[in-house]
């Protein structure tokens, strides 16, 4: 599994929730589109923990001028994060 693939990014990150922020057995399902904080996924708390698994797993730093809620809302916003940071990596 290539970790740069477009839906493999919103997966490991949605597998990293499942296993991390919510309850064995839980009935709730992440889906990509999901306003995490909204949905009880996330807390401000669980963001920390998350950006330092997207920090360790994505070889990006998240200075804290990105630490914005567009930024985190979302697996698909989290996803396009990556993806810009390390576009802007390569440049």
């Amino acid at each position: 599994m290539d970790i740069n693939d477009d839906t493999t990014i919103e997966e490991t990150l949605a597998a990293y929730l499942r296993e991390e922020c919510l309850p064995r057995n839980s009935l709730v399902t992440v889906t990509y589109g999901q306003n995490l904080f909204e949905a009880g996924i996330v807390d401000s708390a669980g963001l920390i923990s998350f950006i330092g698994f997207v920090e360790t797993t994505f070889g990006l730093t998240v200075p804290d001028e990105d630490l914005l809620p567009e930024n985190f809302v979302s697996l698909t916003a989290i996803a396009d994060y990556i993806r810009t940071r390390r576009a802007a990596c390569l440049t």
